[in-house]
């Protein structure tokens, strides 16, 4: 079978790994909607914990190669769609989601899961390594960007452990990281405009090398913005990726 490029098709063939996910991974029993089946390599292994499991394959070769090698088991549901288009509130039951993630669709699955966060107990997926460490970073860090705020409102995103580029086949360029997603019932750090919050990181953020008192001048004048953060003990040369999530959850709520 030749793997198709466009959908970024890589499978993995280490075992080593594979028992390594499958331990790591509290579904015992449970329900659970696994992203993108491959040929199997993780499913047959699934199948033997979980109570239930929906597999979601786009590519419809492997939808029917799927099929009919699991086709004994009763607790198998082979699904021919693309994740991003799947309503979990259909399924009426919260779930566990696993995949192995498409390098080229990491950012839409992450704003896939928020928002359906209500129908998902948590999310066992791997990642490219680099993206995977933009979901854990700190403030200060090379890798703290929009999408670790973002991510980190709604939920704890923790690296299990790292994947080698040579556990696949294909063979990637780079290494993944295997990722657990816990949601949160609620923020940390709530505030009442969740949109204006992340306009507001988003824009601080394409202006991170400068100080925080200019990156947000396009939202707001200078003079509100320096008003906000000396009321907050903010300071206000501090960089855009020096400040937590908390500190800009503290300026939209200031804001008003």
């Amino acid at each position: 079978m030749k793997f198709s490029k466009e959908l970024g098709q890589i499978f993995l063939r280490d075992k080593r790994y594979v028992r390594k996910i499958i331990s790591s991974m509290n579904i015992e029993g449970k329900e659970v909607l696994e992203v993108g089946g491959g040929r199997g390599e993780l499913t047959q292994y699934l199948l033997k914990k979980v109570k239930k499991l929906w597999c979601v394959e786009l590519d419809s070769r492997l939808v029917e190669i799927l099929s009919k090698r699991f086709s004994s088991f009763s607790n198998l549901e082979v699904i021919n769609d693309d994740i991003l288009k799947i309503d979990l509130s259909s399924f009426k039951r919260e779930l566990v989601v696993f995949g192995n993630i498409s390098y080229h669709i990491s950012n839409k699955f992450i704003r896939y899961i928020i928002t359906q966060r209500k129908w998902i107990k948590e999310v066992y997926a791997s990642f490219q390594k680099e993206f995977a460490k933009k979901l854990t970073a700190h403030p200060g860090e090379k890798a703290y960007s929009f999408l670790t705020c973002y991510i980190q409102y709604f939920a704890i995103p923790k690296i299990l452990f790292d994947i080698p580029k040579q556990a696949y086949w294909p063979q990637p360029r780079v290494d993944s990281s295997f990722v657990k997603i816990k949601f949160l019932s609620a923020s940390l750090y709530p505030v009442e405009d969740e949109e204006k919050l992340f306009r507001v990181i988003k824009v601080a953020f394409r202006a991170r090398r400068k100080k925080i008192i200019n990156s947000l001048t396009s939202l707001y004048c200078k003079d509100r913005i320096k008003e906000v953060l000396e009321a907050l003990g903010i300071n206000e040369g501090e960089r855009p990726d020096y400040l937590s999530l908390e500190d800009y959850c503290k300026i939209v709520n200031y804001l008003g």
